[in-house]
């Protein structure tokens, strides 16, 4: 997939290192964009600069407006000057990360769903949303849901309604009351009922980072 017009300078990037010394996460940004290489900022962490060495193969992952990508690289070249950062050179094609992979983000809106029992499709049961993802989502109810059964949920979001079949894959009795917290992954969604609903997350984060939230 072409995917340089969506490298831009500045554009946070996360750093995964899957062994050695300095395994781990870390964040970056984006120094400079070519035509076959990419610069980042050395990561910190602690205060302390990671001295990753040349040769260390890196995965990197990034967002747009709509999704998030990732990517393999290698370090061909470390800067010490005028700041630290790393040479990487840039794959030909990328990927779109998988929905377990998905940020979540806290978010409250009203939910509605039908479970599938061996009698057929219940009626309609409401629940409030604790969290999302583009793969799933938490949310609270008074209804008790069979673990791992199919329910379909309709979803308000931002003023746009989603319908969709989703797996449960826990149920969580709230002691002590009768509610349970029921986490779901989103089956056999479409591109873009995902990309709503990502949307829909990056618009929580933006206002997340302006109350200083995240």
């Amino acid at each position: 997939m072409s995917y340089k017009n969506k490298l831009l300078v500045g554009l946070a990037v996360s750093i995964v290192v899957p062994e050695g010394e300095y395994k781990g996460r870390y964040r970056s940004i984006i120094e400079e964009v070519g035509e076959k290489l990419l610069t980042v900022g050395a990561p910190f962490e602690g205060g302390k600069l990671v001295p990753l060495r040349e040769g260390t193969k890196l995965k990197l992952t990034f967002c747009d407006e709509s999704s998030a990508y990732t990517f393999e690289a290698e370090i061909m070249q470390r800067i010490a000057v005028p700041l630290p950062m790393f040479v990487l050179e840039l794959p030909d094609s990328i990927a779109k990360v998988q929905r377990r992979n998905f940020v979540r983000v806290p978010a409250v809106y009203p939910v509605s769903f039908r479970m599938v029992t061996r009698d057929g499709i219940s009626e309609f049961y409401t629940g409030t949303m604790l969290d999302l993802s583009g793969g799933g989502m938490r949310f609270l109810t008074e209804e008790q849901i069979e673990n791992k059964s199919l329910i379909y949920v309709q979803l308000s979001l931002q003023n746009e309604e989603l319908q969709t079949p989703a797996r449960v894959t826990r149920v969580q009795k709230i002691e002590d009351s009768k509610r349970y917290v029921v986490s779901v992954e989103f089956h056999d969604l479409s591109e873009r009922e995902r990309d709503r609903i990502i949307r829909c997350v990056f618009e929580i984060q933006r206002a997340m980072r302006k109350k200083g939230l995240v």
